[in-house]
């Protein structure tokens, strides 16, 4: 399996949903309604949405 490169599952979503997924989880992180280890989504959300050619900052337009 070495060498295989596995798309996350945000990789799959239209960045409208992704954004969704990214604010949900980042708020209830903040508020400490869910595990820190959601950090690990969030960083699955960064990767999917780089590899779009966007920043995390772009998702904001994405939130209608």
């Amino acid at each position: 399996m070495a060498g295989v490169n596995l798309a996350n599952f945000y990789d799959q979503l239209p960045l409208d949903m992704v954004a969704h997924f990214f604010y949900h989880i980042n708020k209830k992180v903040e508020k400490g309604k869910l595990s820190k280890s959601l950090n690990y989504e969030i960083d699955l959300i960064y990767k999917a949405v780089k590899k779009k050619g966007l920043s995390m900052t772009d998702l904001e337009k994405y939130l209608k």
